[in-house]
């Protein structure tokens, strides 16, 4: 019976995985590049400020901003625009947010 809920459980991550692969953690980043370093006491120290340096306002801003792009690049793509209406959409898009209820709308295609 462990191995049947053992299996299942495998199953279920496996199926579950590439949902969350758009997931952005720093500390995947930060670990690859200390990998790279062998000093123990070295990896903590560069561990601490890569993670810090990810966490920093500036670069949140920078990923919410990349988020954003690929949010409204994947509903422009759904919604198969092209040329102008594409374009007139994605500039509007990048510039609000659809989570904002004081927002204009978005112009119509």
């Amino acid at each position: 019976m462990k191995y049947v809920a053992a299996l299942a459980s495998l199953l279920l991550t496996t199926l579950a995985l590439p949902a969350f692969a758009d997931e952005y953690k720093p500390t995947d980043t930060c670990t690859a590049k200390a990998e790279k370093i062998a000093d123990p006491s070295e990896r903590a120290d560069f561990m601490k400020s890569c993670v810090a340096e990810a966490a920093s306002a500036e670069n949140r801003a920078k990923r919410a901003q990349h988020d954003k792009e690929h949010h409204c690049d994947t509903n422009a793509k759904s919604m198969k625009l092209e040329g102008k209406k594409k374009t007139e959409y994605l500039e509007h898009c990048y510039k609000e947010s659809d989570f904002k209820k004081e927002q204009k709308p978005h112009p119509k295609m």
